[in-house]
């Protein structure tokens, strides 16, 4: 059996899903979507810069 997440994007593509993470997004309710918002601006910044010197010690490993 495939895994769910699978099916998600197996043939969607980019565009697809983007559709269906919106669509989602709009069935969440109001004030968890504000939670989600709130937790995104406080805790993005670090785990991009964390993403970031992933990149940069994978870079240096391969070569």
């Amino acid at each position: 059996m495939p895994r769910p997440l699978r099916l998600l994007t197996r043939r969607a593509g980019p565009i697809g899903v983007a559709l269906t993470a919106f669509d989602i997004w709009r069935r969440i309710p109001k004030r968890q979507r504000r939670q989600i918002v709130a937790a995104t601006r406080k805790h993005g910044p670090r785990v991009a810069a964390q993403v970031i010197e992933q990149r940069r010690r994978l870079k240096r490993r391969r070569y």
